[in-house]
């Protein structure tokens, strides 16, 4: 009998004074090879369904996983750089790496230390002239999804700081730590897509699909900040120009952003679908700021090159703008769903 077949409804048992119990499914048992004073695992869902996988299937479920990558004298880094990247994302412990045709090369090398610097809880445990070994050392026990959109959400506070106050102060120093921070963020996403995907085949939470967009979005968020202070930077000049033009109009914008970024947090950490609501409005609202200040400066820039690269880094203020609403809109997509078929709005904002 296949165990997807097996359907069976059990009276619930009283034994001694206050303990319930009910029979597991002979079947079932069979199947699992389970013997008396075996121990299982016990899983209470979000919905209220209680899970029970005994001890040893559970174990193997979280054996290392392995995976090998062969690459030759010909293979391109960036593909190679890539393959790590999703291997770890998807789950596995330990990457194998192997050359096909003689040694790694050089730039082969240094492509794998690059990709290993920037996961978080990767190592090169073992290297020879024609392997590496990476493994993978994260704890998904010491993280939970809602602590790294946490994290992520205020290191999109941080590089907002520093971008707002490289223009105010004519900073380069603040326009590189923008960038430092980017950095930061991307291998913050690569743990929490990875933290998520594993969640997913372990089958223990609910919103996955939600979560993973909401992190990409966050991603989004703060890859628009790092192109904003890259425009700064490139064009020798225009950081006084936006000190000139919009410094302390943009001071209003990051603390309406601050301020809306807060919220979202409050949203996904309270369960709140009015403060979920609200944070797509205020997102909205700075969307709207945005363009009435683009219109309102236009009379200031002294050149057309002035205006075009100015322009060029309103843009990016507005994909920002838009990724901001657009986490808030998942975050009570996800508020609303754990709710479940009731959702009492009945108070008013």
């Amino acid at each position: 009998m296949s165990l997807s077949k097996i359907v069976e409804t059990r009276k619930v048992q009283k034994f001694g004074k206050s303990t319930l119990m009910v029979s597991l499914p002979s079947e079932w048992v069979k199947f699992v090879d389970l013997k008396p004073s075996d121990t299982v695992v016990m899983e209470v869902r979000d919905d209220g369904a209680l899970i029970i996988v005994p001890q040893k299937l559970a174990e193997k479920g979280i054996r290392e996983k392995e995976a090998r990558i062969i690459v030759s004298k010909n293979t391109n880094e960036a593909l190679l750089q890539r393959s790590i990247y999703t291997l770890y994302v998807v789950g596995y412990d330990k990457i194998v790496i192997e050359c096909s045709d003689g040694v790694l090369l050089p730039q082969l090398i240094s492509s794998i230390r690059a990709m290993v610097r920037m996961l978080i809880g990767s190592e090169i445990v073992e290297q020879s002239n024609n392997k590496i070994v990476i493994h993978n050392f994260v704890d998904t026990e010491r993280y939970s999804v809602d602590g790294l959109v946490q994290r992520m959400i205020l290191t999109i506070k941080s590089m907002l700081e520093h971008l707002i106050t490289s223009i105010k102060e004519g900073s380069m120093e603040h326009l590189k730590e923008v960038t430092e921070l980017e950095f930061e963020m991307d291998r913050v996403h690569a743990l929490a897509i990875r933290y998520v995907y594993v969640l997913n085949v372990q089958k223990s939470s609910h919103f996955i699909t939600e979560y993973r967009v909401l992190i990409t979005t966050l991603e989004d968020i703060g890859d628009a900040l790092a192109q904003a202070a890259l425009i700064l930077s490139e064009k020798s000049g225009l950081l006084d120009i936006a000190k000139t033009v919009v410094s302390e109009r943009l001071e209003e914008l990051k603390m309406h952003l601050e301020y809306t970024l807060d919220i979202v947090l409050q949203a996904i950490m309270r369960g709140d679908p009015y403060i979920a609501s609200r944070a797509a409005d205020l997102a909205a609202e700075a969307m709207k700021f945005v363009r009435r200040l683009e219109t309102e400066v236009i009379s200031i820039y002294k050149t057309s090159e002035e205006y075009l690269l100015m322009k060029s880094f309103f843009e990016k203020l507005m994909v920002m703008c838009y990724s901001v609403q657009a986490a808030a809109e998942v975050v009570f997509d996800i508020v609303v769903s754990r709710k479940g078929g009731t959702l009492n709005i009945s108070e008013g904002v």
